[in-house]
């Protein structure tokens, strides 16, 4: 600690100085120490063309559609076999009957499994130290990008199905325009991204009124 003998002030050091809230010691710039969660990242983390950091890239984990997937197969086959049965040319003893249904069944496996892939691969969520980036579309692509500064609440969601296979949702709330409600939906480890972006929002929103002041 130092005193300013011309404005008689005392002068706190950088490791005497701590931020009220979370213990982020300002630099001599007056920046603060952003110090990254460790957040485990997904196909890669290549730097951003405009040199912000890729921190997490992700996509949507294909058991948060297991269930959905599962439970519509099975309605599906129950259904044709009742009609089946309704309709007189179905019978629960014929082979016949079996191996059309099985061969009703695995056609309906391969359509949902198809759509369920695409699902994931259409959409792709990239973090950076300022923005979030949603990446929708195969052939065709749509980037959506929300500052960090601009989020206002974080929200995290679990559903049944999540918490039995260790994913969440993260809705993002901001004061954007286009995208005032994100949602990361199903992925894992969605605790430590959701710590992430409220952890990245305080330090930019917090830099932001350190210059404002100057």
């Amino acid at each position: 600690m130092a005193v300013d003998s011309k404005q008689g002030r005392t002068i706190m050091s950088d490791a005497e100085h701590t931020d009220k809230d979370g213990g982020l010691p300002p630099t001599a710039a007056g920046q603060l120490d952003e110090r990254p969660v460790q957040v485990p990242a997904g196909d890669g983390a290549p730097l951003d063309p405009a040199g912000e950091e890729t921190l997490w890239v992700g996509r949507t984990h294909w058991q948060h559609h297991a269930v959905k997937v599962g439970a519509g197969l099975a309605i599906l086959v129950v259904g044709l076999f009742c009609l089946g049965k309704i309709g007189g040319w179905a019978d629960w003893g014929s082979s016949v009957s079996w191996l059309i249904g099985f061969l009703w069944a695995l056609l309906l496996a391969v359509f949902f499994g198809g759509w369920v892939l695409f699902l994931i691969l259409s959409c792709r969520y990239r973090l950076t130290g300022q923005r979030l980036f949603i990446e929708r579309g195969i052939l065709s692509q749509t980037i959506d990008q929300t500052e960090l500064i601009r989020v206002d609440d974080v929200r995290l969601k679990k559903s049944l199905v999540d918490r039995v296979f260790g994913l969440g949702s993260v809705e993002v709330l901001s004061t954007d325009v286009s995208d005032k409600s994100i949602v990361i939906a199903g992925v894992k480890g969605a605790e430590e991204v959701a710590e992430h972006i409220r952890r990245r929002m305080r330090t930019l929103r917090s830099r932001s009124l350190f210059i404002e002041n100057l």
